[in-house]
């Protein structure tokens, strides 16, 4: 089958966010037609249903945002996460067997499939799961951004900070403070109503308008007459930071101040906690990443950049705050990393101290490569819905959900063979896979030897200029090259994912043992399938995609391969 992945493409959006430097500003264009996208006509029409007539685990493949063809190639595997304390997160876990054992051809259209869809058990070694309802009080995150921006950002912000503790506090560059409101804007930055709405998603958010309405720095000598950029705020977030510690009757203020861009993502706050602990917040300190383009480095100059999140202990804080206004109007760029950091290196001895794990993510197009490259660890990603695409919140929700440290794990399945004939050596590439968790499935149809002919120690360079090393070599070096989507490298990417305690079983009758067509070591065989997790038992869904390419190439259905967690 010819094969060719036809979903995320490459966007060209230079950013937009929250302040915190270069590529902010203007409106960013619409994400790429991918299949977690998919609006208004682009949707597949789905018949309307009786109630019942369709088992639940089909109805969540039938709505129309999952943009999936009619008929599909859907297969699925039941895992049961075996949890392990010394779990070695830099290495790969090899599994014998194939990953998909079992192909079930679906209409969703009429949900007429009887019979029960085999969901065949794979125990699996994982790191332990992060604490349940833990509170990190001791962190306070600090963001400048637009209302209309800050509003559509709450799912994002709630992966990480709904239910945990820690603070948000946000100026709203665009808002206008109530001695200034009229009746065309009171109603549109209504930052009461923006609070209940974060309040809604678990999350204690301050939001204020600005205190600055004019440029503190000059022009030509002479008071600059344009608007207060969004980036003097991303570094006055400070003193509102400090504002809301002073106001508050807690015994026990914050360790840690974070300057945020509105599109820093964090995948959990139990590493990042845990990564902070091992700094003396009782001491000025500033942690932080560079970029990991390294020409924009030397073009910025050794600063926190502050999409990957930015981290002033509360001493520092403490010796800035005298000198914030003053700052804008000495700093040589005007960008907020920017100000912040000839501030800091003008008024204290403080330097910046390197945390790794926080990305900047300056990489456009496809990211594929970085998220495949098992690198960990993963605190921070940034970008994610601008310089390139991809739904972080859904891909991060497994280590939040079952195993932790496990985002981003790798597992090669398909070892189990060492045939050398050629049509073993075909078997053992249809078996072969390659899982990078809460992201990818891929195959490597096009390779000689499939995965055997491929250095995964080293990142596949994806994205646009990775092959240029004077830009990326320092952070992910040596690349290996990019393989040819359509004829190397097939993926099933991370669409979608749900959490539930129903039976998963797809069809209305009690879950049972089916006859199916089963892949074993042998070739294909007759036998008896396992069918779902058991009643009661909570799971958690993952949906990987690899789209069509269309009838003109042989390819006419989606093919959907679904890993369901019972824990």
């Amino acid at each position: 089958m010819t094969v060719k992945w036809g979903g995320i493409g490459e966007w060209k959006g230079q950013g937009g966010g929250g302040g915190g430097g270069r590529g902010r500003g203007g409106s960013n264009p619409p994400p790429p037609a991918d299949q977690t996208t998919l609006k208004g006509a682009q949707r597949p029409y789905r018949p309307k249903l009786e109630p019942g007539q369709c088992p639940k685990d089909l109805e969540f493949l039938r709505r129309p945002e999952l943009g999936l063809t009619d008929n599909i190639l859907y297969s699925r595997r039941c895992i049961k996460p075996v949890y392990k304390a010394d779990f070695d997160r830099s290495t790969i876990t090899n599994v014998a067997g194939p990953l998909v054992t079992n192909t079930t051809a679906l209409d969703l259209t009429s949900c007429s499939h009887d019979e029960p869809i085999p969901c065949e058990p794979l125990a699996l070694e994982v790191p332990m799961p992060y604490p349940k309802d833990a509170q990190y009080p001791h962190l306070l995150f600090g963001v400048a951004s637009k209302y209309q921006r800050m509003r559509e950002a709450i799912p994002a912000f709630a992966h990480w900070l709904a239910g945990t503790g820690a603070r948000l506090v946000g100026t709203i560059a665009d808002a206008v403070p109530p001695e200034h409101q009229d009746d065309s804007t009171r109603n549109s930055f209504n930052l009461t109503l923006l609070e209940e709405e974060y309040r809604a998603a678990g999350i204690i958010a301050t939001f204020v308008p600005p205190k600055v309405f004019k440029r503190l720095n000059l022009k030509d000598g002479k008071p600059d007459p344009r608007p207060v950029p969004v980036e003097h705020h991303h570094f006055l977030v400070i003193k509102e930071l400090l504002s809301v510690i002073d106001s508050s009757q807690s015994s026990q203020p914050p360790h840690w101040l974070a300057i945020l861009d509105d599109d820093t993502f964090f995948t959990s706050l139990s590493p990042l906690s845990q990564t902070l602990s091992r700094y003396d917040h009782t001491r000025p300190a500033w942690l932080g990443a560079l970029s990991d383009d390294f020409m924009a480095v030397q073009a910025w100059g050794f600063m926190a950049f502050g999409g990957a999140g930015s981290f002033l202990s509360l001493p520092l804080a403490r010796q800035l705050a005298p000198h914030l206004e003053q700052c804008i109007t000495t700093a040589s760029v005007q960008t907020g990393d920017g100000i912040l950091r000839d501030c800091i290196y003008s008024h204290t001895r403080t330097r910046l101290t390197l945390v790794e794990g926080l990305n900047q993510h300056d990489i456009k197009g496809d990211p594929s490569g970085f998220f495949e490259s098992g690198i960990w660890p993963v605190l921070s990603l940034h970008h994610w819905k601008s310089w390139y695409h991809a739904p972080v919140a859904k891909m991060a929700r497994v280590a939040k959900e079952v195993c932790g440290d496990c985002f981003l794990m790798r597992v090669r399945f398909g070892t189990g063979s060492s045939s050398s004939s050629s049509k073993d050596n075909k078997k053992r590439k249809e078996e072969e896979s390659l899982l990078s968790l809460g992201y990818s499935i891929t195959q490597y149809p096009g390779l000689a030897n499939g995965l055997d002919d491929i250095d995964l120690s080293r990142v596949e360079g994806t994205w646009k200029e990775a092959e240029r090393k004077e830009k990326f070599a320092f952070s992910y070096g040596p690349v290996r090259r990019r393989l040819q989507v359509n004829k190397e490298k097939k993926s099933w990417r991370l669409v979608d994912v749900d959490v539930g305690e129903e039976d998963s079983s797809s069809s209305s009758k009690p879950p049972s043992q089916s006859t199916t067509i089963k892949k074993e070591s042998g070739g294909a065989k007759e036998g008896r399938a396992w069918i779902s997790p058991r009643k009661g038992k909570k799971r958690f869904r993952q949906i990987y995609v690899h789209k069509a390419a269309g009838p003109a190439v042989g390819e006419s259905m989606d093919e959907v391969i679904e890993l369901v967690w019972e824990v």
